[in-house]
């Protein structure tokens, strides 16, 4: 228990100084700096430092990719500060999953910690894929239909947007392949895992981009959007998906399904081995 609670004051004190620097760089807003703050520090109480780290290589990757030239405006883009729901979209389910490991032993504790992982790999491998594929040259086609499709339309994909997804998610898998600290003392590497989790969810956040989320047009410039009022200042109208459904429920549908994912191929992985 006290091992816990110095965790968690490390892990505040550490998300709290790192989210405050972002605030200060621009890259949270206020209630941004808030929810980061909450979601480093559940974080870290849960599972270490090393899934800190992990949250901070999602983070700062995504941030600086974010901010390379873009080649057209992206209409999806609600500028650089990521607000509180942004930030709990991509970091809430990992956060939980962090936080309910650490109160587990054993197999449990490994697939939650596994489950992390693949929470994180995916919102990596989505917000990659994302800012990657958004500066590709190559026109996005539909995932669902393979069609042609403005660039930065919800359920598009590239190549070059599918090649940074599997890279994103390398990236969180190769930090989280060394044994996290459970109960088992020879536990097996999780970077598969977390690797097909973290790309897997990054499909299906694309799946239902193209499918689910609702999508709204602006008559005024004859453009596709997700926002309700646009850039323009003038009221859009809504042409597909469910109402209930944004970006930022895609976001926490995808990061759980990656979850999940990694934690079914952990399971069936380590059936196999017994």
């Amino acid at each position: 228990m006290n091992g816990l609670r110095a965790r968690a004051t490390i892990g505040l004190a550490g998300a709290a100084t790192i989210a405050l620097a972002a605030r200060r760089a621009g890259a949270l807003s206020t209630g941004g700096t808030l929810a980061a703050t909450a979601v480093g520090g559940a974080t870290v109480t849960g599972s270490g430092i090393r899934g800190g780290t992990m949250l901070v290589a999602f983070f700062v990757s995504s941030t600086l990719l974010g901010r390379l030239p873009a080649i057209t405006h992206l209409e999806q883009q609600r500028g650089r500060e990521r607000d509180a729901v942004q930030v709990m979209a991509n970091g809430g389910v990992a956060a939980g999953l962090a936080l309910a490991s650490s109160l587990t032993q054993g197999w449990t504790c490994s697939l939650l910690t596994t489950g992390f992982g693949g929470a994180v790999a995916t919102a990596t491998a989505d917000t990659w894929a994302t800012e990657i594929g958004s500066r590709s040259r190559t026109r996005p086609r539909s995932i669902v239909t393979m069609r042609p499709i403005a660039a930065g339309a919800s359920g598009g994909v590239t190549v070059a947007g599918l090649a940074a997804s599997a890279a994103g998610a390398a990236l969180i898998a190769g930090m989280a392949s060394p044994p996290f600290a459970c109960t088992s003392r020879h536990p097996p590497s999780r970077a598969v895992p977390i690797a097909l989790g973290g790309f897997s969810g990054a499909l299906v956040d694309s799946v239902l981009g193209a499918t689910v989320q609702q999508v709204r047009f602006c008559d005024a410039c004859a453009v596709e959007t997700e926002q309700r009022l646009h850039r323009c200042g003038a009221l859009t109208r809504p042409t597909r998906g469910a109402p209930w459904c944004d970006n930022d429920t895609v976001n926490g549908l995808a990061t759980a399904a990656g979850a999940a994912t990694a934690i079914l191929v952990e399971f069936a992985t380590s059936i196999r081995r017994q």
